[in-house]
C-alpha cells in the first residue's frame, strides 16, 4: 500500500537539498526525460481505449490529503494534486508548482517562488495562501513533529512563500515535497469525498463508493494535457484476483503482488514492466503497553524471541523479505548499524517469562499469573492474505510456549482506529514506516508529548520522548546521528512491538503502456504516470 506516511512509499533516498536561482529552476522545468512537460511527451499511437487502470489493495476513503494517511486514496493523490517540487528518479528535486527555492542559513529561512500559470480544477489560481494552508493543515493533522520544526510560514506575495525554521535545516524541501497542495480552507469549501479539488494533471470525474475512483485528463494543466484520457483506480483486496485481472488485460497495474506469483513473473517479463524493491515500512506486532500483559519490556522481548521470523520470510514470503531490526528500518541512514535482529529462541523466551512471574498450569501447558492466563486478541487487517498467514504463525509460535492468541480480522480503517493514538486493543498486526528521509515522522509514531500521544497505541517512554525532542531541536554541539542511533537502540530494546519483517515487493505494469522513465509505484513514481501513453492493442 502507498502510505504516506512516508506517504506510503514516498521515501526516496538520495534526495539532496536544492538551492536554485530562478532562471536555472525554470530552465530545469522543461528538460527532457522523466521531467519533461506533458506537451513534450511522445504522441500516443492509436488505441481503442485511452484509459489507464490501476488495482489498489486498500479501500478509498476521503480524498482530502490534509487528513488522510495510509489508505487507497494515497495512490490517487499524486495525479489529482500538485506539489511544490518532486524528486526525479535520481532523487534530485525538480520544480512543480515552485519555480525556484533558496535558503538563507543565517536566518534559517527558505524562500519559495511559485509559478503564475497554475490553476485549480475550479479555475482559481494557486497562490501562496493555498500553499500556506496546505502545509499548515498537514503539520497539524498528520506530521506534528515536522510542524514543530517550523517557526513561521509567511506570504511574501501571491507567488512567494517564506518558511522560517526553528533550527538550521538545509534539507527541509525533501521533507515537504510530498505535501499535496489544496485550495485554502479546501475541506470547508468542497466535499472531498464526492468532489475533491486539486491542480494536478487529472481532475476528479466520479467514484463508486470505496471501490472505484475515476479521474479524467485536465485540459488546462500547466504542464500540458496528459496523453491519457482517464485513470481508473479499483479497490481489489484479493491480490490473487488482481494478478488474474492483470494477465487477462482487465487492469494495467497491480501493486505488491503476493509471493506465490513471484516465480511466475519470469514467464511474462516480455509483457510487463516490473519493479522489485524492499519496502521502506515494516510489519510489526504492536502491543498495548498500557495493558498489564504487555507493560514489562522483558515480557515483550520474550514474545519476540518466541516468534520465528525467519520462517515467515522463508515460508510465507518465499524468501522475498528481510527480518526487521528496529524502528528506523533496514538500510535506513539513521539506523544503528550495531543492532542485530533478535534470534528465534523459544527456550530463552520461556526463561524470561518465568523470571517475570509467569507459571505453567498443573498440566504444564499454558502460562498464568495472578490467576490470569496469558491470552490476548490479535487484530489483523481483513484485506491482507499475507498478514492473516503471519498472524496464524504467531498464534502457533506463542501457543508452543503456552500463550493463547485469538485472531480477529477487522477492516483496515476500523483496525487503525483501535491503535492510532488509542489503546482500544491488546495487540495488532500493522505496518509502520521507517526513517529514510527524516526522523520527524518516526517521532509522530513513537513519541508522546503533552499535546499529542504517539500514533503507536499511545506508547510513551520518558527517555524516548527526550531523545526525540533533542533530535528535533537541532541542539548545537550534539551530533544528530548519535541521537538517532540512541533512539533506534532504545526503542528496539524496549520492544513496544515485535519488529517482524520488511517485505520485498513487486509492482507490475502492462507493456500496453509506455513511460519515458522507469516504472515504480512510490509516490513520485505515481506522479510520473502522468507521462504514460498507451501503445496499440
Amino acid at each position: 500500500m502507498v502510505s504516506a506516511p512516508c506517504s506510503g512509499r514516498a521515501c526516496a533516498p538520495r534526495i539532496r537539498p536544492a538551492i536554485w536561482p530562478a532562471a536555472a529552476a525554470i530552465a530545469l522545468f522543461v528538460i527532457t526525460g522523466c521531467d519533461l512537460q506533458l506537451s513534450q511527451a511522445p504522441e500516443p499511437r492509436p488505441s481503442r481505449d485511452n484509459t489507464l487502470r490501476i488495482d489498489v489493495n486498500a479501500a478509498f476513503g476521503t480524498l482530502d490529503p490534509s487528513i488522510t494517511d495510509g489508505s487507497g486514496s494515497n495512490h490517487i493523490f499524486p495525479l489529482l494534486f500538485s506539489y511544490l517540487f518532486v524528486p526525479d528518479p535520481d532523487g534530485e528535486l525538480k520544480p512543480d508548482l515552485a519555480t525556484a527555492w533558496s535558503y538563507d542559513p543565517g536566518s534559517r529561512t527558505w524562500t519559495i517562488q511559485l509559478r503564475a500559470d497554475a490553476r485549480f480544477h475550479t479555475d482559481d489560481p494557486v497562490t501562496a495562501a493555498d500553499v500556506i494552508y496546505s502545509l499548515t493543515a498537514v503539520f497539524e493533522n498528520l506530521r506534528p513533529a515536522l510542524g514543530e520544526q517550523v517557526d513561521a510560514i509567511t506570504r511574501l506575495a501571491d507567488s512567494a512563500v517564506e518558511i522560517r525554521l526553528n533550527a538550521d535545516d538545509p534539507e527541509f524541501p525533501k521533507k515537504i515535497w510530498d505535501i499535496d497542495i489544496i485550495p485554502e480552507s479546501g475541506p470547508d469549501r468542497f466535499d472531498y469525498y464526492k468532489n475533491p479539488v486539486g491542480s494536478g494533471p487529472f481532475r476528479f470525474a466520479s467514484r463508486n463508493k470505496a471501490e472505484e475512483v475515476v479521474l479524467e485528463a485536465n485540459p488546462d494543466f500547466y504542464g500540458g494535457r496528459p496523453k491519457l484520457d482517464n485513470v481508473v483506480f479499483y479497490f481489489e483486496p484479493d491480490q490473487d484476483r488482481s494478478w488474474t485481472r492483470l494477465l487477462a488485460g482487465r487492469t494495467d497495474i497491480a501493486a505488491e503482488i503476493t509471493p506465490e506469483h513471484y516465480e511466475m513473473i519470469q514467464r511474462f517479463e516480455d509483457r510487463f514492466h516490473i519493479d522489485r524493491y524492499t519496502l521502506k515500512y515494516y510489519t510489526i506486532l504492536l502491543y498495548n503497553t498500557y495493558d498489564p500483559l504487555f507493560s514489562d519490556p522483558s515480557v515483550r522481548t520474550a514474545l519476540t524471541l518466541a516468534i520465528d521470523r525467519q520462517a515467515m520470510v522463508r515460508d510465507i514470503l518465499r524468501g522475498y523479505g528481510r527480518i526487521a531490526t528496529g524502528p528506523m528500518g533496514v538500510d535506513s541512514p539513521y539506523a544503528d548499524p550495531d543492532i542485530k535482529p533478535l534470534p528465534y529462541n523459544p527456550k530463552a523466551s520461556i526463561r524470561r517469562l518465568i523470571a517475570a512471574g509467569w507459571r505453567y498450569d498443573a498440566a504444564g501447558r499454558y502460562l498464568h499469573k495472578n490467576n490470569r492466563p496469558f491470552a490476548f486478541t490479535l487484530l489483523v487487517p481483513r484485506e491482507s492474505a499475507i498478514k492473516k498467514q503471519v498472524a496464524r504463525q504467531i498464534q502457533l509460535n506463542l501457543n508452543d510456549i503456552g500463550i493463547k492468541v485469538r485472531l480477529e480480522a477487522l477492516p483496515l480503517d476500523g483496525l487503525i482506529a483501535k491503535y492510532y493514538r488509542n489503546t482500544s486493543f491488546e495487540a495488532v498486526l500493522i505496518e509502520f514506516a521507517g526513517a529514510y528521509r527524516s526522523v520527524e515522522q518516526l517521532s509522530d509514531i513513537w513519541s508522546s508529548g503533552m499535546e499529542q500521544y504517539a500514533m503507536a497505541g499511545k506508547f510513551s517512554h520518558r527517555e524516548v520522548n527526550n531523545l526525540f525532542s533533542n533530535s528535533l531541536k537541532g541542539k548545537k554541539n550534539v551530533e544528530p546521528i548519535g541521537i538517532y542511533h540512541s533512539i533506534d537502540a532504545l526503542i528496539t530494546n524496549l520492544q513496544p512491538g515485535s519488529f517482524l519483517f520488511h517485505q520485498t515487493a513487486i509492482d507490475i505494469m502492462s507493456k500496453r503502456l509506455s513511460l519515458p522513465c522507469p516504472f515504480t509505484l512510490n509516490y513520485d513514481g505515481i506522479f510520473r504516470l502522468r507521462h504514460a501513453v498507451i501503445n496499440p492493442s
